[in-house]
This record gives structure tokens, C-alpha cells and sequence, in this order.
């Protein structure tokens, strides 16, 4: 036999432990070599060292205590283990091993002094055990916190499936969808079908089979766990009339395993697991006499439904899953975002998905906007590669194209389309997406297709609210102006060239902030994507803004870098931002200011006033 591994010496930190246990506890502790470890924690070959105590409990029993270390303590705090502990999911919070759960995963503690550490989780520990042995807790805990203890139970050869249902009553029938090693459920063909292609493409085999959501009316307690088909039907059965229909129907179409996923809601919100019946076909019933196990003794025809839901929900052993949740409310906000529900129901067209538009794009997919419309005629060069969400992969490609053909797949709840067109195109050929957007968001840096939407929205009436983007030189600053119903129209403030009337940084040493590529007409602003995070940041915070609040009044939001990078980039404060902001080196750090954007009676207002 090898050898058994030797604990190295307790260090200082130890060694201060081990004196604030004895001090707790009235006795010497006792400590545990590598051997011990070992034989009471096979699995966790990360502890390193540790302490057994005894405590007496209301009870008169003693009970074990270890504290433990790991290679990263002190830095990582000890743990604490039960050592005299009842069987697997008798008590919550107390693992199979008896290593026991006290802090949450974002708990954080003190690591320059371990012994308080050690004695803050050793009480915690105590008290734990005593409220367990009062017993209040058992059942209450077990159920707030059913997913922790399901995942504790489910099979290693549990298919883990994605769901996109609604968490919510009533139970009802859902659809499955099976894969290679992979299944998705959702509320049904259709919608489960236009998931399927948006996350896997257009050929993907979209075929499902039925399957039941169960609510139960409280989540349950693992003695209650499903172990064969006949306790996952006595569960619906119990769950009430719905319940008990859903999983019948699923049934009745035969499959080879039926899926029903398990809804409840515990302390922090509802939660879902599943649970797999296999037909008595793949249980292996009746293969020696070659008769179907369903149909036996039943001629063709002439089973009935009774016998058939009797011999489906039989002894045969159920395979126990988690479900990783993929429905939109998950993803956005973890179920806990108010904002989400609006902002699925929402609509934005990006115009210009460069270097401004296309990160402004990604943020507001990601945010939860249910419905996107990129539209650029550009296609993706490679000196974009380097401030754009696209990469290699995407030169050449049509930049709106590209990017919805990346951000659909990796989000599939979202509808994400592309027009491959200019403003102008959009406005002869297209303009009924731009009617039905709740918000459309202008990134094309380019003042004649800017100053066309302009006119198309006052004409209009400006009934939906649009976003204008734009940088100054090296991203020092940047702007985003949001056209309301009231106020100034885009064209009110900036000039017939398409110059606005304020700028935040004057370039007084090369006069024109723009460069020069070495090709005739070829200018380009140098920024990089770290300097440009924040203009596409703030265009970004304002887009949610007027989706959640459309602003009846137009406003404008600026962003200035710090006067060191400004200086440093050898611009300087302009004229109009320091009568606006001041001067000086105190408070001219990174920020954002709003300012307003009042009518001036510019030719479009007027043009527009001209026909009212």
C-alpha cells in the first residue's frame, strides 16, 4: 500500500485557529492527519488540514464538529462539517458527507484574522444543528430551497433538458424537442420550432413529441421525490385534475419516454426539474415472448386507456433531471428584472451598425429587446475589425448581415433581422419598419441620410422617439440626442454641413481632429474600443430609457472623458462646455451630463410648421 501523505506543520494562522477552538470549546482539539481526511472526505481532496471537536446539544447527545482548511486558507475561509450526521437529506443545509452549507456563494470573509472567521462559522454550526434538532426548519428549508436538493438527487444520466416554458400554473401539455444528447421544452410546435431554427439554422429537424408541465401547489420534499412512472403519475394525481390530464395525454401518443417538467416556487421564486418515464417498450418488458408490454393480451385496437396509463405508469425506474431554465425571463434578470416584460414586447431599428451602432446593437439584445432591425449597406473591413463586435470571420461580410447572423443563434428567444440597404434605401422601400418601431436608433455618422430621417420624423409627427450617436475625435467625447414629440428636431442644432453647434473638445494644434488614410478621400476618427465602451455605454442607456419612459421632450446626453486623456490626446476643453461646466482641474473627470435640445425653428421645424 502507498504510503499515506503527511500534513505539512500548521502554520501561524493554524496554529491561531486551533487555540480559538480550544478556547470555545474547553478542550484540546483534536487534529486530523491526511488518513482521516481521506476516510471522511473521499471526494474532496482539497482539504488540507483540520480540527475535530465535540459538543454537547439540548439533546444530551455529543456531537462532532470538524473545521477544515483548504490549500487557500487563510485567504479562503475554513469549513465546517458535521461528523456525527443522520443519513443523506434528513436534515437541509447537511451534505452527504456532513460538510455543512452556512454562507452563500457571494459570502466573503476576513482573511486576516482566520480565528474569528473559524469561530463565527463554528457558532453559525452549532446553531444550526440545534435548529435542526428543534425540527421548524426541516421541512420549511427542504422546500424554500427544493432545486439545491433535487440537483443533490437527480441521475448522473439525467438529460438535463433546457426549458423555455413559463414557470407559472396552470399544468398543462408542452412540447419536447430531442437532439443529439440534448432536449429543449417548449409551450408548443410552433414556438418551440421557431427557437429550433433560430438557434440551430434553418435545416434542423424540428420534429416533437408531447410532454407535461406539472404545478404543484408547494415544492416537493425529498421523500416525495418520484422514484418510479406510478409515483410520477401519484404526483400529478395529487397536483389536481389538470395535472393529472396532462401527463394522460402525453401518454396516450405512446412515446418511448415521457418528460414532464415540475414546476413550484420556492423562497426566491419558481423553480423547475424534470422527470423522465420510459415506456415499458425500452424497460425491457416482454422481449423474450416478442409481444409489445403495452398491448399484451389486448387485440389491435383494444387496449384500453385505463390499462394502457396503468401499465405506462408502472414500477419502472424514472430518470430524475435539473433543467437549466433558457425561457427570456430567465435570461434577462433571472426572473427578477420588472423591465424585461416591456422591453420583449419592444421593437428598435439600427441604422449604421459600425463602430457606434453595432455594440449599441449587442447591448440591447442582450438587455432583453424582443425585436431588432439592423440595417447598413457597409460591408465589414478589416481596419474595423479592431473596434467592432465582428471579427475575421465577418470581412467582406455585409456589417448588418453579419452581425444578426451572430447575435441571433446566441440569443434565439429574440427576433433579430437584417436589412443589407442605406437609410435612403429604407426610406423608399421599407419604411413600414421603421411605422412599427417603438424606438429607432440613428449610428451612420453620415449628415445627409441623418438629416433625411429627420425630415421623414417631423413630417411624421414624431410619433416614435430616435436616437442620433455620434463621437467626437478619439472618442474624448460623445452624444446622444433623443427626439421626442416636444422640443427641437435633430436638425435644430446642428448646422447645414451637419456640424453641430456644440462640441465638448477643440483641437487647437492639428485643426482637424480627423486622419487621413494614405488614399485620396480616405478619413477615419482614431479611437480605440476601450475609449468607445463608454459613448456606446451611454447611447445604450438612453435607448432603454425611452424604451421603458418614451420622453415626450427631446433631450440631449454627453459624455466627456478626463481632462488628462483629453490633454493627452492634445485636445482641450471647448468654449461652450467650460460656460456650461467651468473650468479647472477639480471634478473634470469622466462623466455624463444632460443638456437640452430646445426648438430653434430650424428649416425642417419650419417646413413642418408650414404644412400643420
Amino acid at each position: 500500500m502507498p504510503d499515506t501523505p503527511v500534513l505539512p506543520p500548521p502554520g501561524e494562522a493554524a496554529l491561531k485557529v486551533q487555540a480559538r477552538l480550544a478556547e470555545l470549546t474547553g478542550q484540546t482539539p483534536e487534529r486530523l492527519d491526511a488518513q482521516a481526511l481521506e476516510d471522511a472526505y473521499p471526494g474532496r481532496p482539497f482539504f488540507t488540514g483540520g480540527w475535530r471537536v465535540g459538543v454537547q446539544f439540548t439533546d444530551g447527545v455529543v456531537r462532532r464538529f470538524d473545521t477544515l482548511m483548504t490549500a487557500g486558507f487563510p485567504s479562503a475561509p475554513v469549513r465546517t462539517a458535521l461528523v456525527d450526521h443522520p443519513p443523506s437529506m434528513t436534515w437541509p443545509h447537511v451534505e452527504r458527507d456532513g460538510v455543512l452549507c452556512l454562507l452563500p456563494n457571494v459570502a466573503e470573509c476576513d482573511p486576516d484574522d482566520p480565528p474569528a472567521v473559524a469561530e463565527n462559522l463554528f457558532g453559525r454550526s452549532v446553531r444550526l444543528v440545534e435548529e435542526l434538532l428543534e425540527g421548524t426548519i426541516v421541512e420549511r428549508d427542504f422546500r424554500e430551497e427544493f432545486l439545491t436538493y433535487w440537483a443533490y438527487e437527480h441521475d448522473e444520466d439525467g438529460n438535463h433538458p433546457f426549458s423555455l416554458l413559463r414557470p407559472e400554473p396552470p399544468s398543462r401539455v408542452v412540447r419536447v424537442w430531442s437532439g443529439e444528447g440534448l432536449h429543449v421544452v417548449g409551450e408548443d410546435a410552433s414556438t418551440l420550432a421557431q427557437w429550433l431554427r433560430r438557434r440551430y439554422g434553418a435545416r434542423v429537424d424540428t420534429r416533437t413529441r408531447l410532454g407535461a408541465f406539472i404545478w404543484l401547489d408547494s415544492p416537493p420534499l425529498p421523500s416525495e421525490y418520484p422514484e418510479t412512472a406510478a409515483d410520477l403519475r401519484g404526483l400529478a394525481v395529487g397536483a389536481g385534475r389538470e395535472a393529472s390530464a396532462a401527463l394522460g395525454k402525453a401518454a396516450a401518443s405512446e412515446p418511448n419516454s415521457l418528460m414532464a417538467i415540475i414546476g413550484a416556487a420556492g423562497r426566491m421564486g419558481p423553480g423547475v426539474i424534470a422527470v423522465t418515464a420510459l415506456t415499458p417498450r425500452r424497460l425491457g418488458a416482454g422481449r423474450r415472448s416478442g409481444a409489445d408490454p403495452l398491448t399484451k393480451g389486448f387485440r389491435p385496437g383494444r387496449l384500453t386507456k385505463q390499462v394502457a396509463l396503468n401499465r405506462y405508469f408502472g414500477g419502472g425506474r424514472v430518470i430524475r433531471s435539473s433543467v437549466q431554465r433558457a425561457d427570456a425571463s430567465w435570461i434577462h434578470g433571472r426572473g427578477r428584472d420588472c423591465r424585461t416584460p416591456r422591453l420583449l414586447e419592444s421593437t428598435v431599428v439600427v441604422i449604421g451598425c459600425g463602430s457606434i451602432g453595432a455594440p449599441v446593437a449587442c447591448l440591447l439584445a442582450q438587455g432583453g429587446v424582443g425585436s431588432m432591425v439592423l440595417v447598413d449597406d457597409d460591408a465589414l473591413s478589416w481596419p474595423n475589425v479592431g473596434r467592432h463586435p465582428l471579427g475575421a470571420a465577418a470581412v467582406g461580410r455585409n456589417k448588418a448581415e453579419a452581425l444578426a447572423e451572430r447575435l441571433q443563434p446566441d440569443l434565439p428567444h429574440l427576433r433579430i433581422e437584417a436589412r443589407a440597404t442605406d437609410l435612403h434605401g429604407l426610406l423608399q422601400q421599407d419604411r413600414e419598419i421603421l411605422d412599427k418601431a417603438d424606438l429607432i436608433i440613428s449610428a451612420t455618422g453620415n449628415w445627409g441620410a441623418e438629416n433625411a430621417l429627420n425630415r421623414w420624423h417631423t413630417e411624421g409627427g414624431r410619433r416614435v422617439p430616435i436616437i442620433y450617436g455620434w463621437t467626437e475625435a478619439h472618442a474624448c467625447a460623445g452624444h446622444a440626442v433623443a427626439i421626442g414629440r416636444e422640443g427641437g428636431c435633430f436638425q435644430c442644432h446642428i448646422g447645414r454641413t451637419g456640424v453641430p453647434s456644440f462640441k465638448v473638445v477643440d483641437w487647437p494644434d492639428s485643426g482637424d481632429e480627423s486622419q487621413e488614410e494614405p488614399a485620396c478621400g480616405g478619413h477615419y476618427s482614431p479611437y480605440g474600443p476601450v475609449e468607445l465602451s463608454y459613448v456606446t455605454a451611454m447611447v445604450g442607456d438612453v435607448a432603454l430609457e425611452c424604451l421603458l419612459t418614451p420622453p415626450h421632450r427631446s433631450f440631449g446626453r454627453v459624455f466627456a472623458a478626463s481632462q488628462g486623456r483629453i490633454e493627452d490626446s492634445g485636445g482641450r476643453w471647448s468654449d461652450e462646455w467650460i460656460a456650461e461646466q467651468g473650468s479647472g482641474s477639480g471634478g473634470l473627470g469622466v462623466r455624463t451630463v444632460d443638456r437640452p435640445w430646445a426648438s430653434t425653428g430650424c428649416p425642417a421645424c419650419e417646413s413642418q410648421s408650414g404644412n400643420d
